[in-house]
């Protein structure tokens, strides 16, 4: 901000100029879609292309745009999260052949593609061929390895305009129904050419990546395409015209069956209804397009909802007290809080000393007093876990993981950290002393067990823009550690500074960061296996290896009792301790109808549901 300040003459009116365009821009798109939603986002995605924003960039800005373009052959339901038939026309029917398990698939009538042709068998089989291809043989990584596991999937047949033969090698819910199935349809006839020149003609993985969709856009099933993308100002989508899901209807039964419609006659159930109807979600849209805004802070967003220049905030953070305070001033602002499904975590760089030596990572683990930050600082905010899937996720969370002894006080903590690293060879120049109930004196000069000073470990954190909380939780980290004599230093970084210093450099100590945990704990295995692409931390445990390969062949029963093992192993390793759940606090304005407003996670993990939302007319 300060050279941007300082620039004087012609580069100065340049900058100013492409200010005033952006600005220009935005208020015709505005002023096109006089229907459109409008939402704020605090950063946006890396790219605007299918094969990034699936791979191993993937973050939850690129969710937020990409969800809406492409559909699967099944989904989760609304609310209940059942997993129900999409693209498909019902559940597969399953079968052996020799070796293989089929699974075939038949689509449903008058599925089309945002360019009016049909959505065929050969676009599906052409799309897991194609991935299948590129994650064995062209290091495709990222959700592409989970969507098309070539432990799994062999290969995939069609037979006619409808009907899909999946050949899976073994099978197991988190590979096959929760992967395969849930990843997106491409279309074969835009895609085929540019997957051709890697597999057939040599290009590099980052050819593919490098096709620009949005000059030459590519055809979407879901109910908008991407029009036009701005970089830091806004992305525009269009509503598809004359959508073909339009009326698309689920509706749920007090019984628990769920019934989907369409406009073509089409009806599925999952079982006999019975009873009230409990929800009707109706597929629009009812909007003529959506506009992301971006934000670099998000007291700029809050400000552009009391403005009315955006229509809802959308954060896997959500907002937080002190923006509460402001928005409460506007009387037709919704203030929405739900139970959290995203966990923030502190994690290790097992690579390099100390976080290779589990003495340290478990005094760590007594060093963050997340009762103590809960208690003083942020109450109702969020809710602390001790395993690495949240309390939310009833199914899978393991309530019997604890990580350390809650009853010890604040300094009882601090001597019990103090204590672990004396017992596993630590010294110190000045060692700390302790009494009942305060630190006599601080620690000085951590001393490793081979004799050497330990030196100055790196906490990345994001910024107090970003996220606050997080933030706060860092100087906490650092003024404890330091009070033992552990030199922990927070250091505050963009979020996406943080994700390359990480994932592409791995140049670490420690970070805080924080995930949006899927209805499934696949991310038990995704970032922990010692092979997987998105281990951050690079730890390896041979036991935990062959739990994560038990999980993907299990059924869901077996994947839970598996999981709940994972989560036990995962609490004594520690390549992660949890810190909370956040209580995720939404804020939109009242001219917003939701077909429903209490789900896991909030409005954002269904990415605040731009083909079901209406804006009413208030009077």
């Amino acid at each position: 901000m300060e050279r941007t300040l300082r620039r004087r003459g012609k580069e100065g009116d340049g900058e100013m100029k492409k200010l005033l365009t952006i600005v220009a821009v935005f208020l015709l798109v505005s002023f096109h879609f006089s229907n459109a939603l409008v939402y704020g986002i605090l950063d946006e995605p890396k790219a605007l292309n299918v094969w990034v924003d699936y791979g191993p960039n993937a973050i939850t800005w690129s969710k937020y745009v990409f969800s809406h373009k492409y559909r699967s052959l099944y989904r989760f339901a609304h609310v209940t999260y059942d997993f129900v038939p999409d693209l498909a026309a019902d559940y597969p029917r399953k079968y052996k052949d020799g070796e293989f398990y089929v699974y075939e698939v038949t689509l449903r009538n008058g599925i089309k593609w945002s360019d009016g042709s049909l959505i065929t068998a050969e676009d599906v089989a052409f799309t897991f061929n194609s991935v299948l291809e590129l994650v064995k043989n062209h290091n495709l990584g990222g959700n592409w390895e989970i969507m098309a596991d070539p432990e799994f999937l062999d290969h995939v047949e069609y037979s006619g305009k409808k009907v899909v033969k999946f050949y899976f090698k073994k099978t197991g819910i988190l590979r096959v129904e929760y992967g395969v199935f849930m990843a997106p349809v491409l279309q074969k006839k835009y895609w085929e050419r540019y997957v051709n020149e890697v597999i057939n003609k040599g290009k590099d993985i980052e050819y593919l990546y490098s096709v620009d969709t949005i000059k030459n856009p590519d055809p979407a099933s879901g109910p908008f395409v991407i029009k036009r993308w701005e970089k830091g100002a806004f992305i525009e989508l269009q509503t598809v015209e004359d959508y073909f899901d339009r009326g698309y209807t689920e509706i749920h039964y007090e019984n628990g069956a769920i019934v989907l419609t369409d406009s073509r006659g089409y009806y599925w159930e999952s079982k006999e209804p019975k009873g009230k109807i409990t929800l009707k979600v109706e597929m629009g849209p009812f909007v003529d397009g959506v506009i992301y805004r971006v934000y670099t802070e998000r007291a700029s967003a809050i400000q552009a909802l009391l403005n009315k220049e955006i229509d809802m905030i959308l954060t896997p953070h959500g907002v937080g007290e002190g923006d509460i305070k402001e928005v409460k001033k506007d009387p037709n602002i919704v203030i929405l809080h739900s139970p959290g499904a995203n966990i923030r975590y502190l994690a290790f760089n097992f690579r390099r000393f100390p976080g290779n030596v589990h003495a340290f990572r478990k005094a760590m683990s007594y060093v963050i007093d997340m009762d103590f930050i809960k208690g003083r600082i942020l109450k109702d905010q969020v809710v602390l876990t001790d395993a690495l899937v949240p309390p939310t996720n009833k199914f899978w969370h393991n309530s019997e993981v604890e990580l350390v002894d809650h009853s010890l006080s604040h300094v009882e903590r601090l001597k019990r950290a103090y204590e672990i690293l004396k017992e596993a060879g630590f010294k110190w120049k000045i060692e700390p002393r302790f009494s009942e109930d305060s630190i006599l004196r601080e620690g000085k000069g951590l001393i490793s067990p081979d004799g050497k000073p330990v030196k100055d470990m790196i906490l990345l954190a994001p910024t107090q823009s970003y996220d606050p909380l997080r933030a706060t939780i860092a100087l906490y980290i650092e003024k404890w550690a330091n009070e033992i004599g552990i030199p922990v230093k927070a250091v505050y970084m963009d979020f996406k500074a943080i994700l390359g210093k990480v994932w592409d450099e791995k140049d670490f100590d420690m970070y805080i960061l924080g995930w949006g945990a899927d209805i499934t704990p696949y991310h038990l295995v995704s970032y922990f296996k010692s092979d997987s692409s998105f281990n951050p931390t690079g730890y390896a445990n041979s036991e935990y290896d062959k739990l994560c390969d038990q999980i993907m062949k299990a059924d869901i029963e077996s994947a839970k009792e598996i999981a709940f093992k994972m989560q036990k192993i995962l609490a004594r390793d520690l390549p992660f301790i949890p810190l909370y759940t956040p209580v995720i606090i939404e804020v939109y304005r009242d001219y917003l109808e939701f077909p429903y407003i209490h789900t896991f996670s909030g409005l954002q993990s269904v990415y605040g549901l731009p083909a079901y939302v209406k804006k009413v007319e208030k009077e």
